[in-house]
């Protein structure tokens, strides 16, 4: 009972505490449940249950040893073998006792395969075969009472003999020792006995003692004679009593006041009823968690971080580090060819990579792993660096990801700090090759790279493009790769034909192999007989590989020396005795249990743990019908741990563990027994499917925490396996019913999170196990959607992702999505983590600031993102206070790819399909590709073997493809499955008779028609694409140039040289009309159709422009004629998008409004550039244009002229570029052959991104106002929305603007420019109230009552004038420095000289003056908001004073250093007085507490741009500069709050651009960041609670409201309302 209640209550508690406070995994290893109570004295289940006892003793990080105790000593068993000699004594003494031993020759048998020979006892099954037969409950019950009888007899008979054999001395006392001792005794002894303090101290006892049962036996042992028996003997109980007792009540408590071993001792009084029993039980329970809390605590308090929380450079370090060791160690024979590699190794000049190759099992790997183990020994004089990776783990790798590992590993051990992430292979293999050359004399370096063969086959990596031929002088390269597979081993001789490095290993010799067998089987006291060993022989003469050599171990390890050996016994192949085992093993274990375990490990993605794979056997409803009957189904069930621990110690050394991230992950050590496997269990894709949904079920911890999981009562008959293939899975319309049982299952969230001390702040970190399997296991089921939610748009799953180490792998899962939702927007979201990489490889933590100021600006372009977004806010408020209320960082998602062409072809035309979301580009080498953007790879799908193809076409629903080529045909495709129908030569009429070919010059499709013009001709043929025939024929007047069609197909438009267009009915031929400008002649470029087909737009080469009213078709009229007035080239574009027309020359490109015919907009490149071609964006606010000598692209905002983007691109110079619509892609064709993709909303967006002209230098905003202005030093004040961000409207003053103030209400604008001239603006209207003309301003101030505003000179007389009507109110004759207004709007103070004056606001005149004693000059002063007539100042002499200006007192309350005061560039001080930065802008913030006038210093990590303390005193906001790399983020300056309280930096956020000026907003915190590119960005200080809920609401608003507001433009008057002249009292009107 006690077991059972620690298994359900106790254990999954300590198992979520483990694995969310510290990061452990808590496995509870009870080897005596699942075990046959018959079973349990068992030697080989004590040997068993020793080993995992002695594994706790060593590798448990807590406490290791609990033991229950109660008034049983334990039956003891008898011996699995008996040496011969001893046996045979033991068999003699009991006859000669008058003892029956037919029982004992029944059981036991000689063996003589034994060393030396003994008597092994008899398997169960060998003599009473229904002993395991579950199907048969009376035979099996039947055969166990004869089992428990012979048991009996046998222990009785051993027990007497020995003893007299003790007192003759004919047998040793430790030999007797196995006869006598029982299992709890031997595992006290090994646990606790033995053991060091360091040890004792993580172990605990739970003694129970019943008085009455424990007083009984005691009488029995006092009264010897009473109880002795016929031959003077104690009764065999009372013997086993006195044991317990010395055990119990003596050994353990003198150990436990002398170490730290934790004994509890429980009494049960009376007859202990249930009710007492139960409540024992939960106290139990209440103890044991307690205490084992307390030691996992003790054992762990010092872990600063979860054991499994390294860094991903690191974790691939280990993993790869503990596999050359694992395989090292299952190394059995000597390598000769070790003494190869070693002279390569201590060469002193191989600069050509070692080739190891051989067949498969032939010990690559092995060999590999032996030499990277000496390497060290080898090289004793110097530092070697080694870098191995083993690549035959079974699943495929990608080498890319392998290769980036080895790039990070090599720049670590060399102390580079290189950020080594690229989508570009060729990148990648030079970054490799650079670093190579880090080695030196004193730090070689050694990379070894095991079984390259087994790469995915996606990578380049099989042709050996990436091995460098000629190596640096201390770097030496060994790869391993199969002999014949892929060829790559001839590959590499080509490369390196020097034999010296190219090594091949080959078959062992049948006596190598003979010699380590017999040697392994000694090793095990066994051997084998002569005549067994003819057929060893025979099996080693077909195959001496190492693994054969290994599996035949395995076998004969078993056989006795009465054991039926033929040729058949034994396999020839390795697959044939890797099948064996697994039969061996299905007979032992049962077939269900053996064909999950092992069929799990292999479809798992990276092994699993042991505990892991418990899990999931205990929800395998399969294997559980196996140990519990369907009738008597407990509500909790759990598969035993002894049951996998017996299956993992006959699968020992092929089943082997490799220690990662902390966990001892399951995995087999050669990759033949997964294709064993695979063919054996894996075949039927039902029983697959449900495997992988299990481990889904699992690893998304769908049943965990007590959720029942349904057991169909009724299932399908057994049978075997060949006939029950569907027996694996539930068959469910057979189920009569379903139980739910509990399966034990542990919770499974992506994050867990530690806690190291009281203190210290949580941390949040991975749950590994699930990064690694999840999205794997929904992938193998075919379960998208629920990839797509649960992994590809969680945040949590990508934080965990990046926290595991596997940002590379999660940017190449989101960049290869290719089947699940939302596919634009994944692709977003890896472009965002490539721009973050070398941030969130540093700092994982900043994921969630990433995420907030990269993909909140497009929010609006891919919706389904926004519970992403919402979630990046949420956790990110676990780490930071910072949040991103608007973002004006914007990053626009790229896609790119090579075509798979060896020759460079310019691309004729990219076209879309949209009917199949394809991209279609055509070479001029005959070569077609289609591309899907959101894919990696484009296909070739069309090959003309090099006939040249000068234009493609789709004709209209997507049912043919055209191609015209350089043979003058054209080549018809069915484009639903891209098959050649026909080639057709269109041949050209002269005179009326004879055809000839020409080369066709251009054509165009209509319906299913292809129009085609030739190169100096006048002929338009038309073709029916269904009929393949030429069906008529156009004549022009001039060389045709162009066709277009009018919007029904009914109409032809026919180009031609000297500006004419022809118009003809395409059904008859027959010519409707022809117009022309006879004043200009240059031929016709193209022919656009109004909407409503009424007019004609046609445009020819060198711009002209002419509008054609074809109401009447017959007789069109010109209707305007835009003629160039300069001759600015020709044209390279034309497009007509909605209502605009964009010419695009390469001196210029024009935007024309179609509606009025007037040019909108006007762009020029840059000095000495030209444009290359431009077109307009999906909106046409827009233009896209490529320029000379740079291979990016930029974007002009049409409204601003403004650059707002560069689409950067290091691929080649864009040579041709495609909107597609349907995909929202902008497709470009570079010069180096590569396709890439940009999103065109995401282009929108960036253009619609508010920006001022300038960089922002003020921010001005009223008291809870929603809207902000901005001032960039031109002459217009910005006007903002704070909501959404964006420019609502415009001031326009007469000159540019230097200063600006707003009064409090935000309800007027106050602004004075470099002229002089003073402007009031309502800022609701847009009304310029007053415009004054005066002198140039040095200070504008209003007061806090918003009545007046104070305008100081430095040349003039400074003003104090009415707000609401512009009067004067009083003149300022003393120049005033740092002015600022006091709370109560009564006075204006200010710096004269060395004083510090207040001035009376009604008159002007000073009215009280605060001057220094030592005639100190006054360096600063702040007033202070809650205490209006109180003032702080720091004089030169580093004094605070605190003046009291209505009752003119003063108090000094700090002397400060004088450094402060001669240096001091910034001082702040809180509302309430109580604290003040006193700085001298560095890399350091110095804040004083003015009341206890202490000061303290908060370092910054890098130098200071801006520092502002909030009014509450309670945060200090700062701006820095680190420049640690030059990545987007770790080179920007960087946001930063710190709390006073503590001085703890509670939040960062990385502003990607170069701040100008920073406002924080009085009431709710929130920080305006104004930038030098003219953007604003807003983010907020949310150090309370509920701040998730209201940062929620207005995330909403702005990513799901629409924003409708017209930008308006309001502009000054043109004359002033007044001048003030130099004098005083005087005003002019």
């Amino acid at each position: 009972m006690e077991r059972k209640a620690l298994r359900e209550k106790v254990y999954p508690k300590l198992r979520e505490y483990c694995r969310h406070k510290h990061g452990l995994e808590f496995q509870v290893i009870d080897a005596y449940t699942g075990v046959d109570p018959d079973d349990v004295p068992d030697f080989d289940v004590r040997k068993l249950r020793m080993k995992l006892l002695d594994d706790c003793l060593k590798f448990s990080a807590g406490p290791c040893f609990v033991a229950l105790i109660g008034e049983q000593y334990g039956s003891t068993g008898i011996p699995e073998e008996i040496e011969a000699n001893e046996f045979e004594m033991i068999l003699c003494r009991s006859q000669n006792e008058g003892f029956n031993t037919m029982v004992l020759e029944n059981w036991y048998h000689r063996d003589e395969n034994s060393v030396p020979a003994a008597y092994r006892l008899r398997s169960k099954t060998d003599v009473l075969p229904d002993y395991y037969n579950k199907s048969k409950g009376r035979a099996r019950e039947a055969a166990h009472s004869v089992w428990r009888e012979n048991f009996s007899e046998m222990k009785m008979i051993f027990s007497t003999v020995i003893k007299e054999c003790l007192k003759e001395e004919t047998i040793k006392p430790d030999q007797a020792q196995k006869y006598f001792t029982s299992a709890l005794e031997a595992e006290l002894q090994h646990a606790v006995i033995n053991q060091p303090p360091s040890v004792l101290r993580n172990c605990v006892c739970y003694i129970c003692k019943i008085p009455h049962l424990t007083h009984h036996l005691k009488k029995l042992l006092a009264n010897q004679k009473g109880q002795q028996g016929p031959s003077g003997k104690l009764p065999e109980d009372a013997l086993a009593h006195a044991k317990l007792l010395r055990l119990r009540d003596g050994i353990l408590p003198s150990l436990a006041t002398v170490s730290d071993l934790r004994v509890y001792t429980s009494t049960l009084l009376g007859n202990h009823t249930g009710q007492m029993k139960q409540e024992y039980i939960e106290g139990l329970c209440q103890q044991f968690y307690t205490d084992i809390v307390r030691l996992i605590d003790s054992s762990n308090n010092n872990t600063q971080k979860p054991v499994d929380e390294v860094e991903g450079v690191e974790e691939e370090m280990i993993k790869h580090t503990a596999l050359c060791n694992l395989y090292a160690s299952l190394s059995d024979f000597e390598w000769k060819e070790r003494d190869q590699i070693k002279e390569y190794i201590v060469g002193k000049q191989p600069n050509t990579p070692f080739i190891v190759v051989g067949g498969p099992c032939t010990g690559k790997t092995v060999l590999l792993a032996t030499c990277a183990k000496q390497i060290c020994s080898w090289l004793n004089n110097c530092a070697p660096v080694i870098v191995s990776r083993f690549l035959s783990t079974g699943h495929r790798t990608s080498f890319r990801n392998d290769l980036t590992g080895i790039c990070h590993q090599i720049a670590m051990s060399y102390h580079k700090s290189v950020l080594i992430y690229s989508d570009n292979t060729e990148e990648l293999v030079n970054c490799f090759v650079n670093l190579l050359e880090l080695s030196s004399e004193q730090h070689p370096l050694t990379v070894m790279i095991d079984a390259v063969d087994q790469v995915s086959e996606a990578d380049s990596v099989r042709t050996f493009c990436w091995l460098p031929k000629i190596l640096p002088p201390f770097t030496r390269l060994i790869i391993s790769t199969t002999i014949k597979k892929y060829g790559i081993a001839q590959k590499g001789t080509l490369l390196h034909p020097d034999a010296a490095y190219f090594l091949e290993l080959k078959p062992r010799e049948r006596k190598e192999c003979n010699k380590i067998l017999t040697q392994h089987l000694l090793s095990s006291n066994r051997r084998i007989t002569s005549g067994q060993q003819i057929y060893v022989n025979m099996a080693l003469g077909q195959c001496t590989l190492p693994l054969f050599v290994k599996l035949l171990y395995s076998e004969v390890l078993c056989w006795t020396s009465h054991e039926d050996v033929n040729d058949q016994t034994l396999g020839r192949t390795v697959h044939e005795n890797i099948e064996r085992l697994l039969k061996r093993l299905e007979r032992k274990h049962g077939e269900g249990l053996v064909s999950r375990a092992l069929g799990y490990v292999t479809l798992a993605n990276s092994g699993l743990s042991e505990v892991e794979l418990l899990d999931i056997l205990s929800l395998d409803n399969y294997v559980i019908r196996d140990f519990w009957p369907q009738d008597d189904l407990p509500v909790s069930v759990k598969v035993p741990y002894y049951t996998l621990a017996r299956l993992q110690e006959d699968l020992r050394g092929f089943l082997v563990g490799r220690p990662q991230n902390g966990v001892k992950l399951l995995f087999w050590a050669n990759r033949h027994f997964p294709l064993v496997i695979n063919r054996s269990y894996l075949q039927n894709w039902d029983t697959v499917q449900q495997m992988h949904n299990i481990m889904v079920e699992y690893f998304s911890g769908r049943w965990s925490i007590g959720r029942g999981k349904p057991f169909p009562i009724a299932m399908l008959p057994q049978g075997p396996m060949k006939d029950q293939q569907l027996c694996r899975g539930i068959s469910e319309h057979r189920c009569l019913m379903e139980k739910y049982v509990d399966r034990q299952q542990p919770s499974q969230s992506w994050l867990f999170h530690f806690q190291p001390s009281s203190e210290g702040r949580c941390q949040v970190y991975a749950n590994r196990r699930k990064v690694e399997e999840l999205a794997y296991h929904l992938r193998r089921t075919g379960r998208l959607e629920e990839l797509y939610f649960n992994v590809l748009s969680s945040f949590t799953s990508h934080l965990a992702m990046i926290k595991a180490g596997h940002l590379v792998q999660l940017i190449t899962e989101l960049e290869e999505n290719i089947q699940t939702l939302n596919r634009r927007g994944i692709r977003f979201l890896a472009t965002v983590l490539r721009s973050a990489f070398c941030l969130l490889q540093k700092s994982p933590d900043q994921f969630p600031m990433v995420i907030q100021v990269r993909v909140l600006p497009f929010a609006g372009c891919f919706p389904q993102l926004f519970n992403f977004l919402m979630q990046a806010y949420k956790e990110g408020l676990q780490h930071s206070v910072i949040v991103v209320l608007h973002s004006p960082v914007v990053t626009v998602p790229r896609v790119h790819t090579t075509l798979c062409t060896s020759d460079f072809s310019i691309a004729t035309d990219i076209i879309e399909i949209q009917s199949q979301s394809l991209v279609l580009v055509t070479l001029e080498s005959g070569s077609v590709y289609t591309w899907t953007p959101e894919f990696q790879r484009p296909w070739e799908q069309i090959n003309t073997n090099g006939v040249k193809i000068f234009g493609a076409r789709i004709s209209d629903g997507d049912q043919f493809l055209v191609l015209a080529t350089g043979h003058s045909t054209i080549l018809v495709y069915d484009l639903s499955q891209l098959a050649l129908l026909y080639e057709a030569e269109v041949r050209t009429v002269v005179g009326g008779i004879a055809e000839i070919l020409q080369p066709i010059s251009g054509f165009a499709l209509c319906s299913a028609y292809a129009v085609v013009w030739f190169e100096n001709s006048t002929v338009v043929r038309v073709f029916d694409l269904n009929s393949h025939h030429t069906i008529r024929q156009l004549n022009c007047q001039h060389e045709v140039q162009c066709v277009s069609f009018s919007t029904d197909g009914t109409y032809a438009l026919c180009g031609q040289l000297k500006s004419t267009v022809t118009i003809f009915n395409i059904h008859t031929g027959c010519q409707v009309a022809m117009v022309a400008c006879e004043l200009h002649e240059a031929p016709v470029y193209s022919i656009f159709l109004s909407a409503s087909d009424e007019e004609i737009y046609v445009v020819d080469k060198i711009g002209n422009k002419f509008v054609w009213d074809t109401e009447n078709l017959t007789e069109p009229s010109l209707q305007e004629s835009i003629i160039c007035s300069d001759n600015e080239g020709e044209l390279l574009d034309v497009e007509l998008s909605s209502h605009s027309l964009l010419l695009c020359k390469m001196s210029c490109i024009e935007v024309w409004d179609i509606l009025n015919w007037n040019m909108s907009d006007m762009f020029r490149p840059p000095k000495n550039e030209y444009f290359i071609q431009a077109i307009l964006s999906q909106d046409c606010h827009c233009i896209i244009a490529v320029i000379s000598g740079s291979e990016a692209l930029f974007v002009w905002k049409r409204e601003t002229g403004q650059c707002v983007l560069i689409l950067e691109n290091r691929f080649g110079t864009p040579l041709r570029l495609s909107k597609c619509f349907a995909q929202k892609s902008l497709v470009s064709f570079t010069s180096k052959g590569y396709l890439i993709s940009w999103d065109l909303d995401c282009i929108d967006k960036v253009s619609a991104l508010a920006k001022a002209e300038k960089a922002i230098q003020s921010i001005l905003l009223s008291k809870q106002g929603k809207y902000f202005y901005t001032s960039d030093g031109t002459n217009v004040i910005f006007k903002w929305s704070l909501t959404f961000c964006q420019i609502e409207a415009t001031f326009a003053h007469a000159d540019l603007v230097k200063h600006c103030a707003l009064t409090g209400t935000g309800a007027t604008l106050i602004t004075a420019d470099v002229s002089g001239d003073l402007y009031t603006w309502d800022t609701k209207t847009g009304q310029n109230l007053y415009r004054i003309r005066y002198s140039i301003v040095t200070q504008l101030l209003v007061t806090p009552n918003d009545h007046f505003v104070v305008s100081l000179c430095e040349d003039c007389i400074s003003k104090v004038w009415n707000l609401s009507n512009g009067h004067v109110v009083c003149d300022i004759h003393i120049p005033l420095k740092k002015a600022m207004i006091m709370p109560e709007s009564t006075f204006v103070l200010g710096l004269h000289q060395h004083c510090l004056l207040a001035v009376s606001l009604w008159s002007g005149g000073i009215v009280k003056r605060f001057e220094c004693i030592d005639k100190s000059d006054i360096v600063a002063f702040q007033t202070l908001k809650d205490y209006p007539d109180y003032i702080l100042l720091i004089t030169s002499s580093g004094r605070m004073y605190t003046w009291n200006v209505a009752e003119e007192t003063f108090c000094q309350q700090v002397q400060l250093p004088i450094e402060f005061s001669r240096q001091l560039d910034d001082f702040q001080v809180s509302d309430n007085g109580s604290i003040a930065i006193v700085s001298v802008i560095s890399k350091s913030i110095n804040v004083l507490d003015i009341l206890q006038g202490k000061m303290c210093v908060i370092s910054t990590k890098g130098t200071i741009f801006n520092q502002q303390l909030t009014r509450d005193g309670q945060y200090v906001v700062y701006i820095d500069y680190r420049d640690s790399c030059s990545c987007d983020f770790h080179s920007s300056p960087t946001l930063n709050v710190v709390r006073i309280t503590d001085g703890k930096n509670i939040g960062c956020c990385h502003l990607c651009k170069i701040p100008s000026s920073i406002l924080i907003c009085e009431y709710d915190l929130n920080i305006l960041v104004g930038f030098e590119d003219g953007s604003v960005g807003i983010y907020a200080v949310v150090d309370y609670p509920g701040a998730e809920n209201k940062i929620k609401s207005q995330l909403t608003e702005v990513t799901k409201g629409e924003y409708l507001s017209i930008k308006k433009s309001w502009c000054f008057k043109d004359l002033p309302d007044a001048v003030w002249v130099n004098s005083p009292n005087e005003y002019s009107q």
